[in-house]
C-alpha cells in the first residue's frame, strides 16, 4: 500500500554503478563456477577410468549422480551469468533513461534538484 511521506513515496532510487559492478560479480562467479567444474572433471578422470567402468552397480549410481548433477549446476551457472547481465543492463537502461530525463528538464528550463526546483 502507497503512504504518503513513507520510505518509498513513489521514489526510485538507483545506484547505477553498484548495481552495474553487482551484475559483473555475477557474470564473474558464473565463469567461476565453469571452472570449478572443469577442475572436478579433471579430478574424476582416474575414478572414470576405473570404478565407473568396473560395471559395478555403484559406478553406474556415481556416474548417473555426476551427470545430474553436472546438468543441474550448468543451469545454476547459466542462471547467475544471466541475473548478471540483465543487473548490468537495468544499470545501463536506468542511467539512460536518467540522463533523457534529466535533459528534457534542463530543455524546459527546470533547474536540478539542489536547487529545490524538483
Amino acid at each position: 500500500m502507497y503512504t504518503e511521506g513513507a520510505a518509498s513515496s513513489g521514489t526510485v532510487a538507483m545506484n547505477y554503478g553498484a548495481v552495474d559492478s553487482a551484475g559483473g560479480s555475477l557474470v564473474k562467479y558464473a565463469g567461476a563456477i565453469n571452472v570449478a567444474l572443469s577442475d572436478l572433471d579433471t579430478a574424476l578422470s582416474p575414478v572414470r577410468e576405473t570404478w565407473y567402468r568396473s560395471g559395478a552397480q555403484s559406478g553406474m549410481d556415481a556416474q548417473a549422480a555426476e551427470s545430474k548433477l553436472r546438468g543441474l549446476l550448468a543451469e545454476m551457472t547459466q542462471i547467475v551469468h544471466n541475473l548478471g547481465g540483465l543487473l548490468s543492463q537495468s544499470a545501463a537502461d536506468g542511467a539512460a533513461l536518467d540522463g533523457h530525463l534529466a535533459s528534457k528538464f534542463q530543455q524546459h528550463g527546470a533547474t536540478p534538484a539542489g536547487q529545490g526546483l524538483y
